[in-house]
């Protein structure tokens, strides 16, 4: 083949007709690599398709039906999904309708009767059933909560409650104290009086002790009482003291965790009394109330998106099983709307 030069005195090779010489001599080489290494042009091609299959299984993402769907929910903000006013309109609906709160108070009590009677036949105990290392991880983690809220003491110590309970354990150690040291009858006893004399003078002494001393005991306590509560508010937030009230804690918890489930349910009267009370005040609530409740509810979440909260994208791709359900979810509900 001839050839001529090319512009700008640059010069380039004759080329072959056709490329048969290189295909040739690669063909050769091709069935010598092959025994050696294993490998070959088809299966580079295979290993190829099946890395793809298995990709699709392990990291389902791409090829999932659901996940424009997610991707869209994870991203709204909770405001936009479902408005406050929306919001305020469906409870304010639904509110309104007696039938409904009356249907429902029914399938609530039935509902609960049957979890109650499932309960009732439980006599295992907590700590049977979820088990002895998640116990002693539940009483560790209860021994090192041993710090408690200071208003929270005071404000529970401080009750009327307490204060009574106070001053009639102090009221009855005082009068105890008397009773054993029993000051009357020492000092009667030592007396040059007859028998039967003597015992009618302690008698008399002791009764009279108890109407002069009682009322002086109260009114001791009522102002003592207050002194001892800020004592033992003292003594529970002192610092020193914190080790034992968590050991306290913990053999508290552990007691409650060793008894059957059965044993720790309220009486049926109990349980009873609180779903009236709470259908009672859904029948009676007031929705200038609500509307406070809403407006605390949506200052905190209403800008918010679920994806602020949880990471949805390396949840789904941390659990192929995950994306799966989602998308036969997602799959069953479409051919349902499309009935």
């Amino acid at each position: 083949q001839t050839w001529k030069p090319l512009p700008h005195n640059t010069q380039r090779r004759p080329q072959p007709a056709s490329f048969s010489f290189r295909t040739e001599a690669m063909v050769p080489l091709h069935r010598f690599l092959l025994p050696v290494f294993g490998l070959s042009l088809e299966c580079r091609a295979f290993v190829t398709q099946h890395r793809i299959q298995r990709s699709a299984l392990i990291s389902p993402t791409l090829f999932s039906s659901s996940r424009p769907v997610v991707d869209w929910a994870k991203n709204e903000p909770f405001e936009l999904l479902l408005p406050q006013n929306d919001f305020l309109d469906i409870v304010s609906e639904i509110l309104s309708d007696p039938l409904l709160i009356d249907d429902s108070e029914r399938l609530v009590s039935k509902n609960w009767e049957s979890l109650e009677k499932r309960l009732l036949s439980e006599e295992r105990s907590i700590r049977q059933i979820i088990g002895e290392g998640t116990t002693e991880r539940v009483l560790e983690s209860v021994q090192n909560l041993n710090e408690y809220d200071p208003e929270a003491v005071k404000a529970f110590l401080g009750s009327e409650a307490v204060n009574a309970l106070f001053a009639r354990v102090l009221y009855d150690g005082i009068f105890e104290f008397v009773q054993k040291i029993d000051i009357f009858g020492n000092i009667i006893n030592s007396l040059p009086v007859i028998g039967p004399i003597r015992q009618q003078i302690v008698r008399e002494a002791k009764r009279n002790l108890d109407k002069s001393l009682g009322p002086l005991v109260q009114s001791f306590l009522g102002t003592y009482t207050k002194i001892a509560v800020m004592q033992a508010i003292e003594f529970i937030l002192s610092p020193s003291n914190r080790k034992s009230f968590g050991s306290a804690n913990v053999r508290l918890v552990s007691s409650l965790l060793q008894r059957p489930v059965n044993s720790l349910l309220p009486p049926s009267s109990v349980n009873n009394k609180l779903k009236e009370d709470a259908f009672a005040y859904i029948r009676n609530i007031n929705m200038e109330e609500v509307e406070r409740y809403v407006d605390s509810v949506y200052g905190l979440v209403g800008d918010k998106t679920l994806d602020d909260i949880v990471e949805v994208d390396r949840i789904i791709d941390a659990s192929p099983t995950l994306q799966k359900t989602i998308d036969r979810v997602w799959e069953r509900a479409k051919k349902a709307s499309e009935v």
